[in-house]
């Protein structure tokens, strides 16, 4: 690796490697940025010997140094900037820029510097869980939005490092069409919504006839074969040179679009966001990640690639399982009144009655038992909610927290969370 020892300690301010002032809490100093910041030096340590030992090129003793500096401005800037959401990335940046172009220079491809930082990143996501998860240091959804600020930062020093090895690589017509396409993924995928005229422009810079529509597709990154999919139509966009590899597929509801992606990411772990309008792709790559991510944890059904738009029920609950449990402990608090044994049995009756417009006859056969006994249960649940889940406008709310509580339930224990209100204190 070529690194400028002059240059990074130029930049070594911007990225504070090492620093312990990135206190991300409160007071306490228990925030994200602070516990990360205790173990930054840690964690380029061990990500730079991860990389020497499973990247060859990298194995010489005599860049050891340089590659710790590198990976410690970027995991230190990475620890600022959860303190400071606005902290300048610019210093950073460059350097990563000139970091791809030395890279270019010394004859190594983009790839080998991605699967470096890969490797960085997988290191840091790793002490992400041990330090911050497991001990209930910070509540679930500032973890998860540590977490969800890691790809997007690695996608940004990628395509910093992308441009310094197109501005090397010159000005031949591949090499203007490769970078106006990243730079147009770069605009769909970035954290603000582009500007139209903006857009338009970049459109016509790389070639590509600007749609109605697109939806973003997420490719595991465990995946070792990064090549652009056989049999994908030349206008889906690929990035699939960033940290999480992606493609933007335009207009992906047209005629056909469906099964040629299924059949172009057969065998391979992927999943599709939702279909949005061209200048929304950020939020159809959110969807898909968290699908994604969903899927391999086995949370979510389904293999090869799978639809975020099949599963968002369960991905709505799983947003933010904290708040939905909550709402399900108070909403379905009646269920109390049964016993322990029977809760199962009338908690899915009530679910396949809403999910079949109160159908006893469809509920009955979905959950094969007799009519009758779907009517006498909901008998009962109408006297216990107070026909509360009759209101339309409760309806939603109904068959979410009945997917949450039969997801976390069997039929003989309740979910861990659903505990009986406290018993109002007698006044004397």
């Amino acid at each position: 690796m070529v690194i400028g020892t002059r240059e990074l300690e130029g930049v070594r301010s911007a990225g504070h490697a090492v620093s312990r002032g990135a206190a991300g809490g409160d007071a306490s100093g228990d925030g994200p940025a602070t516990l990360l910041a205790e173990v930054a030096p840690v964690i380029s340590r061990e990500a730079a010997e991860a990389i020497r030992r499973e990247l060859s090129v990298y194995a010489s003793e005599d860049v050891q140094h340089g590659l710790e500096l590198a990976i410690g401005i970027g995991i230190g800037h990475f620890v600022d900037s959860l303190a400071r959401p606005d902290l300048d990335d610019d210093a950073v940046l460059a350097f990563f820029a000139r970091l791809g172009a030395d890279e270019t220079r010394a004859g190594r491809s983009l790839l080998t510097l991605q699967n470096a930082v890969n490797i960085a990143a997988r290191v840091l996501v790793r002490h992400l869980t041990r330090v911050l998860a497991p001990w209930d240091l910070i509540s679930t959804a500032s973890y998860g939005r540590v977490i969800e600020e890691v790809f997007p930062f690695v996608n940004r020093i990628m395509a910093a490092a992308a441009q310094g090895r197109a501005d090397v690589r010159g000005g031949d017509a591949a090499g203007d069409l490769d970078r106006a396409r990243r730079a147009l993924v770069g605009v769909l995928l970035g954290d603000a919504e582009p500007d139209a005229d903006d857009l338009a422009r970049l459109a016509r810079q790389a070639q590509w006839h600007l749609p109605r529509a697109v939806a973003v597709v997420v490719l595991s990154g465990d995946d070792e074969d990064q090549r652009r999919p056989w049999g994908l139509a030349p206008d889906v966009l690929e990035g699939l040179y960033l940290t999480e590899p992606c493609l933007v597929v335009p207009d992906p509801d047209g005629p056909g679009r469906a099964a040629q992606l299924a059949a172009a990411l057969a065998g391979r772990a992927a999943a599709v966001g939702p279909t949005v309008a061209v200048a929304r792709a950020a939020r159809s790559l959110a969807w898909a990640r968290r699908t994604l991510a969903l899927a391999g944890a086995g949370r979510l059904p389904g293999e090869g690639l799978v639809r975020a738009t099949d599963h968002m029920p369960a991905l709505v609950i799983l947003q933010d399982p904290e708040l939905v449990t909550h709402i399900a402990a108070r909403r379905l608090a009646p269920l109390h009144e049964l016993r322990p044994g029977k809760r199962h049995a009338y908690a899915e009756t009530l679910q396949a009655m809403m999910e079949h417009s109160f159908n006893a006859q469809a509920a009955a056969e979905r959950l094969h038992v007799h009519p009758q006994t779907i009517r006498t249960r909901l008998r009962r649940l109408d006297e216990l909610f107070q026909g509360s889940f009759q209101d339309p406008d409760l309806h939603l709310e109904f068959l979410i927290v009945l997917r949450a509580w039969l997801d976390a339930a069997t039929p003989d224990t309740d979910p861990d969370w659903f505990t009986p209100p406290p018993a109002p204190t007698r006044r004397r």
